[in-house]
C-alpha cells in the first residue's frame, strides 16, 4: 500500500485509541470521590433526651424529636448483667497530650458501670463511672514497630493515671441522634460530671487603656464523654463473632472485632466512635453509608486558589462538571487538529472548496459544503479523483 493510504490507517486508529481512552477518563472522574481536602462528618446532633424511663435498664433509646428508635439492649446486656467493660486499647492523645503515651478506654453503654478496671483499683478520688481512661507507655521497641502492633507496657504509677470519664447517675447522661436530620446516621450517649482536668481556655480582656488583651487560662472542667453509635448494618454483630455464645468467653476487646476508635477532640472531652449496626433505627428508614458520606463536609479549592467548605456531593458534581469541560475542549482541540491534517492533504480540492463555501450561490454553498464533509471523512490516498482545473467544483 501507498503511504498515503498508510497514513490513513494510522490516522483512523488513533482516533479509536483517543476515543477509548477520553471515555475512559471520563467514567474515572465521575467514579471517584471528591479529594480536595480532608473531610469530617457533620457535626449536627439533635436535642438531648434525658433518661426518663426504663432507658437505663433495657438501654433501647427512643428519640423524643423523631420517634426513632435504637435496640443497645445486646450490647448493654454485657455491661449491665455480665458487669464486663469494652475496651478500646491503644488510642492516640490529644493535640496537648505527650506522643510516646497511648490511652486504654474501658466504657460501657447506657450508664451501666460494672466494676472498675484492674488498673484502676486503688486509685484516689476515682468515682464511679461508665467510662475511664488508663495511661500507658508506648511500646517503642523494634518488634513493635516492625509488627506495627499496639503493645503497651504498664507505667510504675499507673494507678494513679486511671481517670473516670463520666458520671453513671442517671441525671448525668443524656443521648441524642448523631444528625438531628436524619436518625440513620446513628444515636450518641453523652456523659458529663466526670473527674476534672484543667482546660486550656483564652479569655479576651480589656486594659485600662481599653484595648483587647488575650489571656490563657487553665480553668477547672469536669471531663465529659460522648460514644457515638454509628449505623452501619454490614459490619459485624456480637452473634456473627461469637462474642454473645457464653459470658466467659467474651472478647471485650471491641477493636479487634469491630470498627472503632477514641480521641480526644477536645481537652477534658472524648469522643468513641463505634462503627455498629446497633446504631441503626429499627423503625426508620436507613440511608447508606455511602450516601451519607456525600453529606460530609469537604474543603476545595476553585480556580483562584481560595478554599471553599462544600458537601461531598456538591464537590463530586463540580469535579465531574469540570472534567466534562476540560474533555470537551480537549476533544475540540483534537478535531480542529484533524481537520487541519485533511485540509492539508486535500489542499487541491480545498483551494477550490473554501471559497466557494462564500459564494453568493445558495446551491454552490451546498455543494461545496458537502464535498468539503466528503473529503475531512476521507482518509484514503488523496490522488485518487483528481481536482478539478476550474475555479468552481460545477
Amino acid at each position: 500500500p501507498s503511504s498515503c493510504a498508510r497514513f490513513g490507517a494510522t490516522m483512523k486508529s488513533s482516533l479509536r485509541v483517543l476515543v477509548f481512552f477520553a471515555a475512559f477518563f471520563v467514567l474515572l472522574q465521575a467514579s471517584s470521590q471528591a479529594k480536595y481536602g480532608k473531610s469530617r462528618p457533620k457535626g449536627n446532633p439533635g436535642p438531648p433526651n434525658s433518661v426518663s424511663g426504663d432507658e437505663d435498664r433495657t438501654c433501647k433509646l427512643m428519640d423524643k424529636g423523631t420517634g426513632a428508635i435504637f435496640d443497645l439492649s445486646a450490647p448493654f446486656k454485657l455491661n449491665k448483667y455480665n458487669k464486663k467493660m469494652f475496651v478500646i486499647e491503644g488510642a492516640s492523645g490529644g493535640p496537648f497530650d505527650h506522643v510516646d503515651r497511648v490511652y486504654d478506654y474501658h466504657f460501657a453503654l447506657c450508664g451501666a458501670t460494672p466494676p472498675q478496671p484492674l488498673d484502676c483499683m486503688g486509685s484516689d478520688n476515682l468515682v464511679k463511672s461508665p467510662v475511664y481512661q488508663i495511661t500507658r507507655r508506648k511500646d517503642i521497641s523494634e518488634e513493635a514497630k516492625k509488627e506495627q502492633t499496639y503493645k503497651t507496657e504498664p507505667e510504675k504509677d499507673t494507678m494513679h493515671n486511671c481517670l473516670a470519664l463520666g458520671s453513671g447517675d442517671p441525671d448525668s447522661w443524656t443521648y441524642s441522634l448523631i444528625n438531628k436530620n436524619d436518625p440513620s446516621y446513628g444515636i450518641q450517649i453523652d456523659y458529663k460530671d466526670g473527674q476534672e482536668c484543667l482546660k486550656r481556655t483564652v479569655v479576651r480582656t480589656r486594659t485600662d487603656t481599653g484595648r483587647e488583651k488575650r489571656e490563657v487560662k487553665w480553668i477547672p472542667t469536669p471531663r465529659s464523654t460522648t460514644i457515638k453509635m454509628t449505623c452501619n448494618p454490614q459490619t459485624m454483630n456480637f452473634d456473627q463473632t461469637g462474642e454473645s455464645k457464653q459470658s466467659g468467653d467474651i472478647s471485650r476487646i471491641v477493636g479487634q472485632t469491630q470498627t472503632v476508635h477514641a480521641v480526644e477532640d477536645d481537652m477534658c472531652h472524648y469522643t468513641l466512635t463505634w462503627d455498629s449496626p446497633y446504631g441503626c433505627p429499627t423503625n426508620k428508614k436507613i440511608r447508606s453509608v455511602a450516601d451519607r458520606a456525600n453529606d460530609d463536609t469537604v474543603v476545595t479549592q476553585d480556580a483562584s486558589g481560595r478554599y471553599q467548605r462544600t458537601t461531598r456531593r456538591k464537590a463530586n458534581q463540580s469535579q465531574f462538571m469540570s472534567t466534562v469541560v476540560k474533555l470537551g475542549f480537549f476533544m475540540l482541540l483534537a478535531a480542529a487538529a484533524v481537520v487541519g491534517i485533511q485540509v492539508w492533504r486535500h489542499w487541491k480540492w480545498m483551494r477550490i472548496i473554501l471559497p466557494q463555501m462564500s459564494d453568493p450561490n445558495p446551491m454552490q454553498q451546498r455543494l461545496a459544503r458537502k464535498k468539503f464533509l466528503k473529503l475531512i471523512q476521507t482518509f484514503g490516498n488523496p490522488k485518487q479523483g483528481m481536482a478539478p482545473s476550474g475555479s468552481r467544483l460545477v
